[in-house]
């Protein structure tokens, strides 16, 4: 890296310091719109810090996300199309400058998750350690326990680093290897605990520049101790024995570049696993964006992160030569060799008179490479200005691939209650879609002949009606077999092929979804079919390609799909489970439903407590004691065993949850 590339970076860092909300005068005291526009959480100095909270650590989350997330040291690999670009992000408390080819990782989502709050005026609370002793507490009226763990290297919001860690290795707990410099920023959760941060100073704190070299609970670096908002906080700058001058350089102006939103308050996070953040901007003052990459299975989850319901794309080797989303700012995933990517307005529209007509061009970046597993690089592209429906064309250069399909616009209007009809077989059909997914209201009701034949509320909606592919379509049975639900925007035809070879008439309507089918953005689709078949049923985009299918019979059909091979979990590793029981100990429904697993599909499965679950109560919205899991690699799988042992479109539908197993020792 240049000497005039670090001074480059330093100068944009110092802008960028001048531009953050270290304090706003001109502004009213009022919430930031981050947290207006996000649901609010306790605030965590209430729910670390009070006598009347009970504290546990899920003190296995880490080792059991380690196998899907990756861990170890990569050094960086910028390659094809892409250019280091200087990128400020705004992660929760804490506004960072780096260069783009070092890796930020925002860890919030896991510290929110393992500090887990019991608290309340009336009684105590005990929250067990999944695999760990669980604790006899007092049930008495105005008694409350506090029983915390020590965290040494506190709750990770940020992790910044000049070589590929990994989602999974907190640097501060597994030390550093010669060759890394990382920046750490975690909330100080002893001293919470202990005195609330008493006696700290606001960040910044101290003199400026960067912190003293010390000692502390991450090993030799310099540390700085302060407080956001009364939380305390710690930072960390490590350096290998082998880093480079210009690393330390860029490390250390990293720190000394941060500012803090002096009003954050925690606020529950979309999701619950760390992220690589790609990029970051904002919209206006307080109203931040970035681009953050995970695993969602076997693929990669791009989400903008911009307020309660992100923008979601998944993606695979399936999305070469693009996919994208029609968000603002468009981002997705291209080839890789493509050595960049534009967005192309639509002649005649508002988008392109906005833009002046001129091509957008994007900004290509590598994925990391512990997570790298398809030959795709990521995109990104900022329109200038603010935009509302993005009419247009991303178009790849430099590979022998055409502009794409645009995607549906993410700002279309939208109706609140979406109704698809038709009439088949002689029979009048209406299936009405109401409802939102971010508030778990979300439904789909059927009539036939004007006869209201079922409704399906599913929760939570992110494992049914808003999850990826397979699609979830509800079904129904009577004069005919009728299928509703959502499907991702790409799918453009809904088609069964018999495995008799039989001409089977079907029909199927497809529509964008509700205003409140979103995060991510949906179509609502009926597929009609006769009262009975089996076969494949396929999703195909506007290319003509089978982007998912699905075996099914139904009716009296009688050849049988062959249904996914459940794995027989282990202490502390991560599976996609399906649960088609849950309830108190002792029901006979449990038996019911366990002897009918082993008589139809040879699964031998009992109830146990579903606190064993992690992850598991939380995706059903239960409180319930026990239930029955069957579990599976790939969410794939836990879905297409769902449809297959004709365990969804009743009024209790089983939740598919991402669960890692304790207890099993």
């Amino acid at each position: 890296m240049s000497t005039d590339f670090e001074n480059e970076l330093r100068d944009l860092f110092r802008e960028k310091a001048g531009e953050a909300p270290l304090a706003r005068p001109s502004l009213p005291a009022s919430a930031p719109k981050q947290v207006l526009r996000r649901g609010r959480l306790h605030q965590v100095g209430t729910v670390l810090g009070s006598a009347a909270v009970v504290v546990a650590l899920i003190v296995g989350s880490v080792a059991g996300l380690t196998r899907i997330l990756g861990e170890g040291g990569s050094d960086r690999d910028i390659g094809g199309g892409s250019e280091v670009f200087r990128r400020t992000v705004t992660v929760e408390a804490f506004t960072v400058g780096s260069p783009s080819d070092w890796y930020l990782v925002n860890r919030w989502p896991l510290s929110m998750l393992i500090a887990v709050e019991g608290s309340g005026g009336s009684s105590s609370a005990c929250v067990a350690v999944p695999g760990g002793t669980v604790q006899e507490c007092e049930d008495t009226p105005g008694a409350e326990t506090s029983s915390p763990i020590p965290v040494p290297y506190g709750l990770p919001m940020l992790q910044l680093s000049n070589v590929d860690l990994g989602l999974g290795a907190n640097a501060c707990e597994g030390g550093l290897s010669p060759d890394a410099a990382v920046l750490y920023v975690a909330m100080d959760y002893e001293r919470s605990i202990a005195d609330g941060g008493a006696g700290l100073d606001p960040f910044p704190p101290g003199e400026p520049g960067i912190p003293p070299v010390g000692d502390g609970p991450c090993g030799p670096g310099r540390y700085a101790h302060f407080t956001v908002n009364g939380e305390p906080f710690f930072t960390w700058i490590g350096v290998g024995t082998g880093v480079s001058a210009e690393d330390r350089e860029i490390v250390e102006t990293s720190y000394e570049m941060m500012s803090a939103i002096p009003d954050w308050e925690p606020s529950p996070p979309n999701e619950t696993t760390p992220a690589y953040v790609i990029a970051g901007g904002a919209y206006g003052p307080g109203d931040e964006w970035r681009l953050e990459l995970r695993y969602q299975g076997d693929s990669l989850r791009l989400s903008l992160e911009d307020g309660p319901a992100p923008q979601v794309l998944v993606v695979d080797e399936s999305a070469a030569p693009v996919a994208w989303s029609g968000a603002d700012p468009i981002f997705g995933a291209v080839v890789e060799g493509a050595t960049g990517v534009e967005f192309l307005a639509q002649e005649g529209t508002e988008t392109f008179v906005a833009l002046g007509g001129s091509p957008i061009p994007g900004t290509i970046v590598p994925v990391p490479p512990t997570i790298d597993a398809f030959d795709l690089d990521l995109f990104f592209i900022d329109p200038p200005g603010p935009n509302g429906e993005l009419v247009g064309d991303v178009a790849v250069l430099g590979v022998d691939a055409e502009t794409t399909p645009s995607a549906p616009p993410v700002g279309e209007p939208r109706e609140e209650v979406v109704e698809l009809s038709g009439v088949y077989e002689g029979a009048t059909w209406r299936v009405a879609f109401t409802g939102r997914f971010d508030d778990q209201s979300a439904c789909i009701e059927p009539l036939i002949d004007g006869d209201v034949f079922g409704q399906t509320c599913p929760e939570p909606v992110n494992s049914t009606l808003a999850s990826g592919y397979p699609p979830h379509l509800e079904s129904w049975s009577g004069t005919f077999f009728l299928r509703a639900g959502s499907v991702p925007i790409e799918v453009v035809e809904i088609r069964f092929v018999s495995d008799d070879d039989a001409i089977v008439p079907t029909d199927f309507l497809c529509e964008m979804g509700p205003s409140g089918w979103t995060g991510p953005d949906v179509k609502v689709c009926v597929q009609l079919l006769p009262t009975s078949g089996y076969g494949t049923i396929e999703y195909v985009d506007a290319a003509g390609n089978v982007v998912a299918d699905e075996g099914m019979a139904w009716g009296t059909g009688t050849a049988e799909p062959e249904a996914p091979t459940p794995v027989n979990p282990v202490h502390g590793g991560t599976y996609w489970a399906v649960y088609p029981w849950v309830g108190a100990p002792g029901s006979r429904e449990a038996d019911d439903v366990s002897a009918s697993l082993l008589q139809e599909f040879g699964i031998e499965a009992s109830p146990g407590d579903l606190a064993c679950d992690e992850g598991a109560a939380e995706a059903l919205g239960t409180d319930a004691e026990q239930g029955i899991g069957v579990y599976f690699e790939t969410e794939d799988e836990a879905n297409a065993f769902a449809h297959q042992a004709g365990l969804l479109g009743h009024e209790a539908d089983p939740a598919i949850a991402r669960v890692t197993t304790y207890c099993l020792d």
